[in-house]
């Protein structure tokens, strides 16, 4: 894929989709699993790094019943009536619940100030880290974890409670592939290593 080479076009479409969150709640994440658009595409799309084509706008707006004319015309504000949300709606009923980090609310209650303590906030700055950061877009051993957590979130961490905790998401968010490790004589090991990542979409 090439880079978005209409910077102000991007611009633009990358205000549109501020538009719908506002609207709806929803966090980029959530706007992707809505609308069958891939996580890490739509965020590109929103930072204006890659052009996004009529399809991909249209899968955005399908569920909203907007059209691509009220898309493109960048004049006209975006106005959902509660018919339009209908879809929104049952998908909230559905996910939000799961605390999966699809919607604004979430993401918000637990930015402002974790007031949790112990376990439960290991548990909270895990999903956090899993589902609203970036951080295993790069794949990671435990080991790579334990140092990054400590140093950014002032979570300490032993490797067996940090393999539990990610255990949840092995699957669903992310995937535990096997690399060999690489000696620093530039030869590789006979010993094998899990590495962490997001999981691909299908």
């Amino acid at each position: 894929m090439g880079k978005a080479v209409n910077k102000q076009l991007a611009k633009l479409i990358s205000g549109r989709i501020d538009e719908i969150l506002n609207l709806t709640g929803l966090t980029l994440i959530g706007l992707a699993n809505l609308t069958a658009v891939g996580e890490k595409a739509i965020r590109s799309y929103h930072s204006r790094t890659l052009p996004i084509s009529v399809e991909t706008v249209n899968k955005l707006c399908v569920p909203f019943s907007i059209s691509l004319a009220l898309f493109f015309d960048f004049k006209k504000p975006i106005h959902l009536s509660e018919e339009e949300l209908k879809t929104l709606n049952e998908f909230k009923a559905e996910f939000f619940p799961k605390k999966m980090g699809y919607f604004k609310e979430e993401k918000d209650a637990f930015i402002a100030k974790p007031k949790s303590k112990g376990h439960k906030r290991e548990r909270e700055y895990i999903a956090y880290i899993v589902k609203q950061t970036e951080y295993f877009s790069t794949p990671r051993t435990i080991a790579q974890m334990i140092a990054d957590f400590e140093r950014d979130h002032n979570l300490k961490l032993e490797s067996g409670r940090l393999y539990e905790l990610l255990k949840k998401y092995i699957g669903s968010d992310l995937e535990r592939v096997v690399s060999i490790k690489t000696n620093q004589d530039g030869l590789q090991s006979k010993r094998q290593i899990y590495l962490y990542r997001c999981k691909k979409k299908s």
